[in-house]
C-alpha cells in the first residue's frame, strides 16, 4: 500500500530541524516545493491553451480559403499543436525523478519504505522496522507516522476498513499505538 508521495519538510515540523545537519542517506523525505506545483499548473495550462488555440484557427468565423493563407494555417496549426502537447507532457514528473517519491507501508515485512520510481526503475531509498518507528498518531481518518527524530515520516489516509485494521494491528503489535 502507497501511503503517499509528498511529506512535509522537518523545517515545517519541527523548529530546531533547521539546526540538525542534513544527511542525503537519512533524510529521505521530499518537500512538496510550492514553486514547483505552479510551474506545474503553468505547464499545463500553456500546453492546453496552445492546443486549443491550434484548433481554433479552424474554427474561425469568416476564414479565407485561399491557397497560401491555408497552408500557413496548417503549419501554424501544427506547430502550435506539437509545442502544446510537448509543453503539456514537460509538466508530467519524470519516472525516478526527484519529486517522485513514495511512502510504502508493508505490515507483512512490518517495515516502511521510501522508494523513488516505477518498474524497474523502482529504487529503495530507506527501510525502516515499525518497531523502529518514534510514533504512530490516529487522526479522524488515518494515521500520522513519525521516525526515531521525531520528524513526520508519513500521513496516511485511510478510506478500506481492512487496510486501517492490518495497519492498525501490525503497529499495536509493533508497540507503536
Amino acid at each position: 500500500m502507497t501511503a503517499f508521495s509528498d511529506v512535509m519538510p522537518a523545517t515545517a515540523l519541527r523548529p530546531d530541524a533547521a539546526d540538525l545537519p542534513l544527511n542525503a542517506d537519512t533524510d529521505t523525505a521530499q518537500a512538496l516545493d510550492g514553486h514547483l506545483v505552479l510551474v506545474r499548473v503553468g505547464q499545463k495550462l500553456l500546453g492546453a491553451s496552445l492546443v486549443m488555440a491550434a484548433m481554433g484557427l479552424w474554427l474561425q468565423p469568416g476564414a479565407q480559403l485561399e491557397t497560401d493563407v491555408l497552408l500557413m494555417k496548417f503549419v501554424l496549426s501544427l506547430v502550435m499543436g506539437f509545442a502544446g502537447l510537448a509543453v503539456f507532457q514537460a509538466s508530467w514528473p519524470a519516472a525516478g525523478a526527484e519529486g517522485d517519491t513514495e511512502i510504502e507501508i508493508d505490515t507483512v515485512r512490518q517495515e516502511v519504505r521510501t522508494v523513488r520510481g516505477r518498474g524497474r526503475a523502482r529504487t529503495v531509498l530507506a527501510r525502516t522496522r515499525m518497531c523502529d518507528l518514534g510514533a504512530a498518531e490516529p487522526t479522524s481518518d488515518g494515521l500520522r507516522l513519525w521516525d526515531a527524530e521525531g520528524t513526520l515520516m508519513a500521513e496516511v489516509q485511510l478510506t478500506d476498513a481492512t487496510a486501517r485494521a492490518s495497519l492498525t494491528t501490525a503497529l499495536r503489535c509493533a508497540g507503536k499505538l
